[in-house]
Parts: C-alpha cells; structure tokens; sequence
C-alpha cells in the first residue's frame, strides 16, 4: 500500500511539472503598433496599457533619451498569450510637450499603423486614425542583442531626410533576445542608407551610420570588447 501512495504521488508530482511546463511555453500573440507622430509637436510619452492587467509598455523607456518628435515613427509591441487574445483590450495615450493628453481606449491586439493627431486634425473625439496604407517595405532588418545587458533603444535614422523609427520593446531587449524592424521608403529614394543606434541600461551607445536598405540580420554587440569601431555584425551572432 505504501509503495502504491508513493507511485500516484509521484504520477501527480510528474502531472503538476507537465502542467507547469505547459504554462511556461504558452503561445504567444503579439499586437505590433507602427505609431506616426502628426500632433505637429513633440510627444512626451505614449503609453499602451491592457485595460484588465494595469500592465503597460511606455515610449521612451526610463532613463531612455530617446524624443518623438513630430512626423517621427515609433514600432510599439504589446504580447499576450494566444487563446486569450480576444479578451485583452488595451488603451493607447499620449502626451504632447504642449501638455496635451489624449487616449483610445479599445485597442485590439493586432498589426495597426496608426496616427496620432493634432487637435485641430481630428474629426470627432478620437484623437487617432488607423491607416490603410501598405506602402512597399524595402528593409528589413532582424536585430539581435549580443551585448550582454539589456538594451532600452534601438533606433533608425534616415540619412536624406532625417526621418526617424524607434523600435520600443516592453521592458527592452533582453540579452539574446531579437527583434524584427520593417523599414519603408519610396522606390526613388532606395539608395539612400540609415543611421542605426542603440543604447543599453548602463548607458553604452552604439551607432552605425552607413545602413543600405536591404534586407539582413544584424548583431549588436558588446561595445567594449569589439576589436574595431564597429559596434554591429551583419549576422546572427559575433563575427569569428
């Protein structure tokens, strides 16, 4: 009898680890916002928040330099696990440098691009528009963090006309973590090339400033230990 206790404590000692197992790899879907600076002003934070939770993703990050400037693009990322994403509606603020505040409150997760406008730009009470458009992507760029610390901005800087996109991962970029950038231009300006910069959470900034628009992995390294002035490798992992 004792032996046979101990075996269905043991089955349900393996049943719970299965369980918690099967928790800890839950699927995961994740909401991408490409958000458009068009309040004609800088913008002080934006926030996307779920409304059950309380748990948010804030632009810029803490400590963070990062500036949103008017006409600029900031790439927000919100995950929750998979068979709850129908139940998850999140709440999108911001705040301008004039003090303005505004918020939509029944996001979904999904891909939107979405505007964020000026007062005088808005046709009722909600301070945003979804655009339709699907301009042509012509890079893609798959950054992976090889610094060894967290890294709390990824930024692209267009070298012609000084447009701006800010990757904004909650809680940042963990050590070994990647993360895909899609970046848009014109078919006339495909020869231009991108500023690439980076900081992490002690403070290191990295740049590149020579980026073609292309598609291609690239590794952000460690900038104390790169035997060169290059901060980055055109790879998943360090170059040998």
């Amino acid at each position: 009898m004792k032996k046979m206790i101990a075996l269905v404590l043991a089955l349900a000692l393996a049943l719970c680890c299965v369980i918690t197992l099967a928790e800890d790899v839950l699927p995961m879907k994740t909401g991408v916002y490409t958000i458009i600076n068009k309040t004609g002003e800088q913008i002080t934070e934006v926030r996307i928040t779920d409304n059950a939770t309380g748990e948010c993703n804030v632009f810029p990050g803490e400590g963070s330099e990062e500036l949103f400037e008017n006409e600029g693009i900031v790439i927000m990322y919100f995950d929750v696990p998979e068979s709850e994403a129908d139940e998850h509606i999140l709440t999108l603020s911001y705040k301008t440098q004039s003090g303005r505040e505004e918020s939509f409150g029944t996001l979904k997760i999904e891909e939107a691009k979405i505007d964020l406008l000026a007062a005088d730009a808005m046709t009722g009470a909600t301070p945003i528009a979804f655009s339709t458009e699907a301009p042509e992507v012509a890079g893609v760029y798959t950054f992976y963090n090889l610094t060894g610390e967290v890294v709390t901005s990824v930024s692209l800087t267009d070298n012609e006309d000084g447009a701006k996109i800010s990757l904004a991962p909650a809680n940042g970029l963990a050590p070994y973590e990647s993360i895909i950038c899609d970046y848009v231009i014109p078919e006339e300006r495909k020869g231009t090339t991108l500023t690439l910069r980076f900081e992490t959470a002690s403070g290191k900034v990295g740049s590149f400033a020579t980026l073609k628009i292309e598609e291609v992995p690239i590794s952000l390294l460690d900038i104390d230990s790169v035997s060169g002035a290059t901060p980055i490798a055109f790879s998943a992992y360090p170059a040998e």
